[in-house]
Protein backbone atom coordinates (compact mmCIF):
# COMPACT_ATOMS: atom_id res chain seq x y z
CA UNK A 1 0.00 0.00 0.00
CA UNK A 2 0.72 3.95 -0.84
CA UNK A 3 0.02 6.46 1.87
CA UNK A 4 -0.73 9.41 -0.64
CA UNK A 5 0.16 11.90 1.58
CA UNK A 6 1.96 11.79 4.69
CA UNK A 7 4.19 14.41 7.23
CA UNK A 8 7.22 11.62 8.24
CA UNK A 9 9.39 14.65 9.38
CA UNK A 10 7.26 15.76 11.73
CA UNK A 11 8.89 16.57 15.02
CA UNK A 12 5.98 13.99 16.69
CA UNK A 13 7.72 11.03 14.76
CA UNK A 14 11.64 12.19 16.14
CA UNK A 15 11.50 9.54 18.84
CA UNK A 16 9.86 6.76 17.24
CA UNK A 17 9.87 7.30 13.52
CA UNK A 18 11.96 4.45 12.68
CA UNK A 19 9.95 2.35 14.81
CA UNK A 20 6.70 3.23 13.40
CA UNK A 21 7.99 3.06 9.46
CA UNK A 22 9.04 -0.63 10.79
CA UNK A 23 5.13 -1.15 12.50
CA UNK A 24 3.34 0.50 8.77
CA UNK A 25 5.50 -1.93 6.62
CA UNK A 26 4.51 -5.10 8.91
CA UNK A 27 1.46 -3.85 8.16
CA UNK A 28 1.42 -3.88 4.68
CA UNK A 29 2.06 -0.15 4.12
CA UNK A 30 5.46 -0.15 1.93
CA UNK A 31 5.63 3.69 0.04
CA UNK A 32 4.80 6.89 1.61
CA UNK A 33 4.30 10.01 -0.24
CA UNK A 34 6.30 12.48 2.10
CA UNK A 35 5.53 16.38 2.04
CA UNK A 36 6.92 19.47 3.34
CA UNK A 37 4.86 22.20 4.86
CA UNK A 38 7.78 24.65 5.23
CA UNK A 39 10.63 25.33 3.39
CA UNK A 40 12.36 23.92 6.73
CA UNK A 41 11.36 20.48 6.66
CA UNK A 42 12.43 20.16 2.74
CA UNK A 43 15.97 19.14 3.39
CA UNK A 44 14.85 16.95 6.64
CA UNK A 45 12.54 15.37 3.78
CA UNK A 46 15.00 14.62 0.98
CA UNK A 47 17.41 13.08 4.02
CA UNK A 48 14.66 10.68 4.95
CA UNK A 49 13.90 9.57 1.51
CA UNK A 50 17.30 9.06 1.09
CA UNK A 51 17.28 6.59 3.84
CA UNK A 52 14.20 4.91 3.78
CA UNK A 53 13.89 3.30 -0.02
CA UNK A 54 9.80 3.77 0.53
CA UNK A 55 9.91 7.44 0.89
CA UNK A 56 9.06 9.56 -2.14
CA UNK A 57 10.26 13.25 -1.22
CA UNK A 58 7.67 16.31 -1.94
CA UNK A 59 8.99 20.01 -1.71
CA UNK A 60 7.54 22.87 -1.48
CA UNK A 61 5.92 25.76 0.70
CA UNK A 62 2.19 25.57 2.42
CA UNK A 63 0.02 28.64 1.49
CA UNK A 64 0.66 28.97 5.52
CA UNK A 65 4.11 30.36 5.18
CA UNK A 66 4.04 31.46 1.97
CA UNK A 67 6.03 34.96 2.90
CA UNK A 68 8.80 31.98 4.17
CA UNK A 69 9.17 30.72 0.46
CA UNK A 70 12.67 31.03 -0.82
CA UNK A 71 12.13 30.70 -4.76
CA UNK A 72 16.12 30.05 -5.62
CA UNK A 73 16.68 27.53 -3.14
CA UNK A 74 13.21 25.64 -4.17
CA UNK A 75 14.23 25.44 -7.91
CA UNK A 76 18.18 24.21 -6.98
CA UNK A 77 17.03 21.51 -4.70
CA UNK A 78 14.08 20.33 -7.56
CA UNK A 79 16.84 19.86 -10.00
CA UNK A 80 19.36 18.21 -7.73
CA UNK A 81 16.44 15.74 -6.33
CA UNK A 82 14.83 14.73 -10.07
CA UNK A 83 12.49 12.36 -8.32
CA UNK A 84 11.06 14.41 -6.07
CA UNK A 85 7.59 16.30 -6.42
CA UNK A 86 5.98 19.43 -5.42
CA UNK A 87 4.11 19.80 -2.29
CA UNK A 88 2.26 20.33 -0.33
CA UNK A 89 0.98 23.90 -2.06
CA UNK A 90 -2.30 25.66 -2.81
CA UNK A 91 -4.45 28.14 -0.91
CA UNK A 92 -6.26 28.88 2.05
CA UNK A 93 -8.57 31.32 2.95
CA UNK A 94 -8.33 30.54 6.66
CA UNK A 95 -4.65 30.60 7.88
CA UNK A 96 -2.91 31.45 4.31
CA UNK A 97 -0.34 34.42 4.35
CA UNK A 98 -0.76 36.95 2.37
CA UNK A 99 1.82 36.20 -0.52
CA UNK A 100 0.23 32.80 -0.72
CA UNK A 101 -1.32 33.19 -4.42
CA UNK A 102 1.73 34.27 -5.79
CA UNK A 103 4.20 32.14 -4.17
CA UNK A 104 1.39 28.52 -5.36
CA UNK A 105 1.28 30.25 -8.71
CA UNK A 106 4.69 30.54 -9.03
CA UNK A 107 5.54 26.52 -7.81
CA UNK A 108 2.75 25.29 -10.34
CA UNK A 109 4.74 27.20 -12.93
CA UNK A 110 8.07 25.61 -12.15
CA UNK A 111 6.12 21.91 -11.63
CA UNK A 112 5.28 22.37 -15.03
CA UNK A 113 8.37 23.57 -16.50
CA UNK A 114 10.08 20.45 -14.66
CA UNK A 115 7.45 17.86 -15.10
CA UNK A 116 6.85 17.10 -11.51
CA UNK A 117 3.64 15.96 -10.06
CA UNK A 118 1.87 18.26 -7.02
CA UNK A 119 0.11 18.35 -3.93
CA UNK A 120 -1.86 20.50 -3.44
CA UNK A 121 -3.77 22.36 -0.55
CA UNK A 122 -7.16 23.82 -0.72
CA UNK A 123 -9.11 25.06 2.47
CA UNK A 124 -12.57 27.48 1.22
CA UNK A 125 -10.57 28.32 -1.74
CA UNK A 126 -11.91 26.58 -4.79
CA UNK A 127 -12.31 29.59 -6.21
CA UNK A 128 -9.34 31.50 -6.42
CA UNK A 129 -7.30 27.68 -6.67
CA UNK A 130 -9.29 27.45 -10.27
CA UNK A 131 -8.40 30.73 -11.76
CA UNK A 132 -4.76 30.23 -11.14
CA UNK A 133 -5.34 27.35 -12.90
CA UNK A 134 -7.20 28.70 -15.85
CA UNK A 135 -4.36 31.45 -15.58
CA UNK A 136 -1.75 28.72 -16.54
CA UNK A 137 0.13 28.39 -19.62
CA UNK A 138 1.01 24.68 -19.09
CA UNK A 139 0.00 22.75 -16.42
CA UNK A 140 2.23 20.16 -14.33
CA UNK A 141 2.05 16.55 -14.91
CA UNK A 142 -0.37 15.47 -12.06
CA UNK A 143 -1.96 17.62 -9.48
CA UNK A 144 -3.26 15.72 -5.97
CA UNK A 145 -5.92 17.45 -4.05
CA UNK A 146 -4.88 16.09 -0.92
CA UNK A 147 -7.53 15.93 1.78
CA UNK A 148 -10.03 17.03 -0.67
CA UNK A 149 -13.11 18.09 1.30
CA UNK A 150 -14.98 19.72 -2.25
CA UNK A 151 -17.87 18.92 -4.06
CA UNK A 152 -18.26 16.46 -7.08
CA UNK A 153 -18.94 19.92 -9.27
CA UNK A 154 -15.73 20.99 -8.00
CA UNK A 155 -13.82 17.81 -8.70
CA UNK A 156 -15.13 17.59 -12.61
CA UNK A 157 -13.88 21.06 -12.68
CA UNK A 158 -10.14 19.50 -11.60
CA UNK A 159 -10.48 16.79 -13.44
CA UNK A 160 -9.33 18.94 -16.35
CA UNK A 161 -6.36 19.43 -15.13
CA UNK A 162 -5.04 15.63 -14.28
CA UNK A 163 -6.01 15.84 -10.76
CA UNK A 164 -6.34 13.21 -8.42
CA UNK A 165 -8.83 12.82 -5.04
CA UNK A 166 -6.72 11.77 -2.09
CA UNK A 167 -8.97 11.21 1.16
CA UNK A 168 -7.85 10.73 4.65
CA UNK A 169 -9.35 8.98 7.69
CA UNK A 170 -11.55 12.05 8.20
CA UNK A 171 -14.01 11.29 5.09
CA UNK A 172 -15.34 8.21 7.51
CA UNK A 173 -16.57 10.33 10.26
CA UNK A 174 -20.37 9.61 10.41
CA UNK A 175 -21.06 13.50 10.13
CA UNK A 176 -19.31 13.44 6.23
CA UNK A 177 -22.28 11.92 4.22
CA UNK A 178 -22.08 14.45 1.42
CA UNK A 179 -18.21 13.74 1.23
CA UNK A 180 -18.89 9.80 1.25
CA UNK A 181 -21.15 10.41 -1.43
CA UNK A 182 -18.18 12.87 -3.49
CA UNK A 183 -15.85 9.75 -3.00
CA UNK A 184 -18.41 7.03 -4.24
CA UNK A 185 -19.12 8.89 -7.63
CA UNK A 186 -15.52 9.91 -8.46
CA UNK A 187 -13.58 8.07 -11.50
CA UNK A 188 -12.12 5.22 -9.94
CA UNK A 189 -8.30 5.56 -11.52
CA UNK A 190 -8.42 9.38 -9.91
CA UNK A 191 -8.47 8.19 -6.28
CA UNK A 192 -5.67 8.32 -3.92
CA UNK A 193 -5.64 7.38 -0.29
CA UNK A 194 -3.24 8.97 2.59
CA UNK A 195 -3.03 9.26 6.63
CA UNK A 196 -1.81 12.95 6.55
CA UNK A 197 -0.44 11.90 9.68
CA UNK A 198 0.58 13.13 12.19
CA UNK A 199 -2.94 14.38 11.65
CA UNK A 200 -6.04 14.24 10.76
CA UNK A 201 -6.99 11.47 13.00
CA UNK A 202 -9.66 8.78 11.45
CA UNK A 203 -12.42 7.67 13.80
CA UNK A 204 -11.08 5.64 16.89
CA UNK A 205 -12.31 2.02 14.65
CA UNK A 206 -10.05 2.78 12.53
CA UNK A 207 -6.75 3.38 14.82
CA UNK A 208 -4.14 0.87 15.39
CA UNK A 209 -2.87 2.58 18.79
CA UNK A 210 -6.63 4.33 19.95
CA UNK A 211 -4.90 5.78 22.53
CA UNK A 212 -2.37 7.87 20.59
CA UNK A 213 -3.10 11.29 19.82
CA UNK A 214 -1.57 10.86 16.87
CA UNK A 215 -2.19 9.54 13.34
CA UNK A 216 -0.01 7.35 12.48
CA UNK A 217 1.90 5.60 9.32
CA UNK A 218 -0.01 2.17 10.60
CA UNK A 219 -3.67 3.51 9.91
CA UNK A 220 -3.46 3.55 6.04
CA UNK A 221 -4.42 -0.06 6.23
CA UNK A 222 -8.16 0.28 7.80
CA UNK A 223 -8.63 3.93 6.53
CA UNK A 224 -8.37 2.07 3.40
CA UNK A 225 -10.89 -0.82 4.60
CA UNK A 226 -13.40 2.11 5.49
CA UNK A 227 -13.00 4.00 2.13
CA UNK A 228 -13.64 0.37 0.00
CA UNK A 229 -16.78 0.11 1.95
CA UNK A 230 -17.73 3.51 0.83
CA UNK A 231 -16.99 2.54 -2.68
CA UNK A 232 -18.69 -0.68 -2.03
CA UNK A 233 -15.89 -2.60 -3.77
CA UNK A 234 -13.55 -5.40 -1.60
CA UNK A 235 -10.63 -4.53 0.10
CA UNK A 236 -8.00 -6.31 -1.62
CA UNK A 237 -9.45 -4.87 -5.27
CA UNK A 238 -9.07 -1.42 -3.91
CA UNK A 239 -6.03 -1.59 -2.47
CA UNK A 240 -4.62 -2.77 -6.04
CA UNK A 241 -6.73 -0.09 -7.64
CA UNK A 242 -4.82 2.72 -5.27
CA UNK A 243 -1.37 1.20 -5.66
CA UNK A 244 -1.87 1.74 -9.77
CA UNK A 245 -3.43 5.28 -9.27
CA UNK A 246 -0.41 6.30 -6.97
CA UNK A 247 2.31 4.94 -9.23
CA UNK A 248 0.44 6.66 -12.24
CA UNK A 249 0.57 10.04 -10.40
CA UNK A 250 4.13 9.64 -8.93
CA UNK A 251 5.86 8.16 -12.06
CA UNK A 252 5.56 11.29 -14.00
Amino acid sequence: MIDAHIHLQDERFAADRDDLLRQAESNGVKEFFCASAHPSDWLKILELSEKHHGIRPFIGTHPRYAEKHPSSLFKELLKKHPRAGIGEIGLDAIKGDPAQENVFEDQLRIAADLNRPCVIHCVKSFDQTAAVLKRLKKIPSALMFHGFSGTLQQANFLLRFNAYFSFSGSVLFENRKKLQAVLAALPADKILAETDAPDMLPPEKFRVAPNDLRNVPSNLTSIIQGLAEIRKTDTATFRSLLDRNARRFYLF
